[in-house]
């Protein structure tokens, strides 16, 4: 059963009524694009909803009940979905999953007689093929629910509707916004931000997110300076599961929710444009408490995204300088025990478990959502950044022990090399023969020996200077340096001329004549490195 309801613009309802505050309504303006065509589903079935993704993941890498613990509403719908799709092995288990779910926890009669279809199918071929895909308990379908539970949700579209219509042709803005909201809850859908996400609607999410966080902003700024509460609906972005629980917030936790959500949400587009250089920029400015439950990206994923992200992008240093002066990351991956131990083993250069880690892993990310087309990208520059470092302290190293400190194999380490050079990361010859791997210096020789002259020049000026200071010495001539004498020339009116002052020697007191002074800058130069010395 499909119902079908077009609904016009909820704020272009005339001359608002002075009932609602300006900070708020502000960002519900923001929240309210131009108002999609409704259908009894809670994501399209159509073939836009994954894209065209070509993958297939022969590994059963989570846990498809776990899900349910860690995600809610459409987020596990969609994940579930994902895998699924793509994920042979877990199949039959996601759509039982998913079949419970729609059945103890919504009204989608649509998916769920469209998953029991997916799951005969899916045990047709089960059977067939002789193997045992199925580790949970088949359900029944239960007509009587479908019956029941579509003509109560059909009552309940109508009197909606009718609602929506009367405020709206009274020109209540605030009521009709409202009459909008209450039709989102009834299709599933909490905001336009988890529309565009369940649809794959990146252009609409980019639009939605960028207003919405300037609006979410202005009115923080307002809640800050006002230090008290504004406005009595700021629930735009927060998931109204039980009403009293959302009026138990104030303004500023509200707005702060949101932000966090908003902030979450422009880094899944940030992974759909490959920004990974600003993912992690996102994700510092989010705050983890704020963060709501069971959402699409949980802070366990928030974690995961930057981790990768700046391991991709960032140099080991700066990455080990953000990491200690921000623990959010690490309080991020608080329950991700791997990918901590990802990152200590990055950051002390044991590249070779890097590599495995990122190996027993990799299913894992290819079967989340919003993550899934970046891992082989993320983890090739990883892996890259690894070998340019592992390579920077030698000029020559055997081919067999690059391979045992990397764990791989000699074919993809050749790949690989061929790779940094065709990209100009590094200049080098592999000597097949032998097994050697040799730099080239990338600077030239004529610029080499230059700094060899220059180095030799400065060498022999300074031991000149400690043979003449050595035989000053044992004359029993002392002398001042430029900086001794620096605050005292300052006082005395600035005298420019640097001379050397004789002690009396065993002959008596040495005369003027052999007070010896240097004016032109070679000899300037002298005295400073004399004096140094």
């Amino acid at each position: 059963m499909s119902n079908v309801a077009e609904f016009d613009d909820p704020m272009d309802t005339g001359t608002p009524t002075g009932e609602s505050s300006s900070a708020t309504r502000e960002i519900a303006g923001a929240m309210d694009p131009a108002p999609p065509v409704f259908e009894h589903d809670a994501v399209p079935l159509d073939a836009n909803f994954d894209e065209t993704y070509d993958l297939t993941v022969k590994e059963a890498a989570v846990d498809v009940e776990s899900l349910a613990c860690c995600y809610d509403g459409n987020a596990f719908f969609v994940r579930g979905r994902f895998i699924a799709k793509h994920c042979p092995p877990l199949r039959a288990d996601a759509y039982i999953v998913l079949i419970n779910h729609l059945k103890a926890h919504t009204t989608d009669i649509t998916h769920y007689m469209a998953f029991f279809n997916e799951l005969e199918t899916e045990l047709s071929k089960d059977n067939k093929s002789k193997t045992k895909c199925v580790n949970l308990q088949l359900p029944i379908r239960d007509a009587k629910w479908i019956e029941e539970t579509g003509s109560t949700w059909q009552i309940q579209l109508d009197q909606l509707q009718a609602e929506y219509k009367r405020h709206k042709d009274e020109g209540v803005k605030e009521s009709t916004r409202r009459a909008m909201e209450d039709l989102f809850q009834h299709f599933m859908w909490l905001n336009w931000i988890e529309v565009s996400i369940s649809a794959n609607d990146w252009a609409k999410l980019e639009n939605i997110t960028s207003t919405a966080y300037r609006s979410l902003k202005d009115a923080d700024d307002a809640e800050k300076n006002a230090q008290q509460p504004r406005g009595e609906n700021s629930t735009y972005l927060v998931e109204r599961d039980a009403n009293a629980a959302v009026a138990s917030l104030t303004n500023r936790q509200l707005i702060e929710t949101a932000l966090a959500k908003c902030l979450a949400a422009q880094v899944i587009l940030k992974l759909k444009h490959k920004k990974y250089h600003q993912v992690a920029e996102s994700v510092l400015q989010i705050k983890v408490e704020s963060l709501q439950q069971k959402w699409f990206v949980t802070s366990s994923d928030l974690g995961i995204y930057t981790l990768l992200c700046s391991m991709a992008t960032m140099a080991r240093k700066c990455l080990k300088t953000m990491v200690s002066a921000t623990p959010t990351i690490r309080k991020l991956l608080e329950s991700e025990p791997l990918f901590i131990e990802l990152l200590n083993a990055y950051s002390s250069s044991r590249f070779g478990k890097c590599f495995e880690i990122m190996k027993s892993v990799r299913s894992r990310l290819l079967l989340d959502p919003f993550i899934s087309r970046n891992v082989d990208e993320l983890f090739s520059k990883i892996r890259q950044r690894c070998v340019i470092q592992y390579l920077r302290p030698y000029s020559t190293i055997k081919m067999e022990t690059m391979c045992e400190a990397l764990v791989t194999n000699m074919p993809d380490l050749q790949s690989a090399l061929l790779e940094l050079v065709e990209a100009g990361h590094v200049q080098l010859r592999i000597d097949q023969n032998a097994g050697i791997i040799r730099l080239i210096d990338e600077r030239d020789e004529e610029s080499t020996l230059r700094r060899v002259n220059e180095t030799c020049d400065r060498s022999i000026l300074r031991a000149k200077s400690l043979l003449w200071k050595t035989a000053m010495a044992r004359a029993n001539i002392h002398s001042i340096s430029d900086k001794e004498t620096r605050q005292k020339r300052k006082k005395d009116g600035g005298a420019h001329r640097n001379t050397l002052d004789f002690d009396d020697g065993p002959l008596g007191p040495i005369s003027d004549d052999f007070n010896m002074s240097f004016e032109s800058a070679s000899g300037q130069n002298y005295i400073e490195d004399l004096g140094d010395i």
